[in-house]
């Protein structure tokens, strides 16, 4: 008799994970009603085309952080235009390993980060694609507010902040610009913190599920 495969939880805790895009920062800005104010720096690459020159990198690394009252997330990833993302994501002690190529999203069991070795089994499921997952792809085009009505835009050093109030709540989103694209993301919300480091641009590994990986394709949920 063949053992049925094991649960997969960890689909289900990356969207949860991945979910932390709305810590209150998308909330905010979707509000429309957003008091906005934006310190920048009077030299080097302009913060805007150093977003354009970042998400139109043939590739880049990042390490994400996010601390909660609830705990604290890390992912570790890369995104190899225009459809790839690798990388994983631990909370807890457990890590999940996670690989999107194209409209497919390869999943790892989630096991202990004192587990040797790398994922040799993933299943698979139909994704919207890797941008609608990387987080740069979903922090850096606001940095003009996401077509706010108005953004005022002022530079100090090569730090610029993003400031966003309402209903006595404030989020305070930081870009970092070294050279001429975006090097570090920090948001501070009411929910918690998040930090982003992008490096490795236009020189980060080509994403690929690893060798001698198992594939197992999730039944549908429509089936039977």
């Amino acid at each position: 008799m063949t053992a049925d495969p094991p649960p997969l939880p960890e689909v289900s805790d990356m969207r949860k994970y991945l979910s932390f895009v709305l810590l209150g920062v998308l909330s905010l800005v979707g509000l429309g009603a957003a008091v906005l104010g934006i310190a920048q720096s009077q030299s080097g690459t302009d913060l805007g085309q150093a977003v354009h020159n970042t998400l139109r990198a043939p590739n880049y690394s990042e390490y994400l952080v996010e601390k909660t009252p609830q705990g604290n997330q890390t992912a570790s990833l890369v995104y190899q235009a225009p459809d790839r993302l690798g990388g994983w994501l631990q909370s807890a002690g457990r890590r999940t390993y996670l690989v999107i190529i194209g409209s497919t999203e390869y999943i790892s069991v989630t096991r202990s980060t004192k587990t040797a070795g790398g994922p040799l089994t993933f299943y698979t499921q139909q994704t919207t694609g890797a941008q609608a997952v990387d987080p740069a792809h979903t922090y850096l085009p606001y940095w003009n507010c996401h077509g706010a009505p108005t953004c005022p835009t002022t530079r100090s050093g090569s730090v610029t902040t993003v400031k966003l109030s309402q209903g006595g709540q404030t989020e305070k989103l930081n870009y970092t610009v070294t050279g001429n694209v975006v090097s570090k993301f920090t948001a501070v919300t009411p929910g918690g913190t998040i930090s982003l480091e992008i490096s490795k641009v236009a020189s980060s590994p080509a994403v690929a599920l690893p060798k001698g990986a198992k594939i197992i394709a999730v039944p549908s949920q429509s089936a039977g």
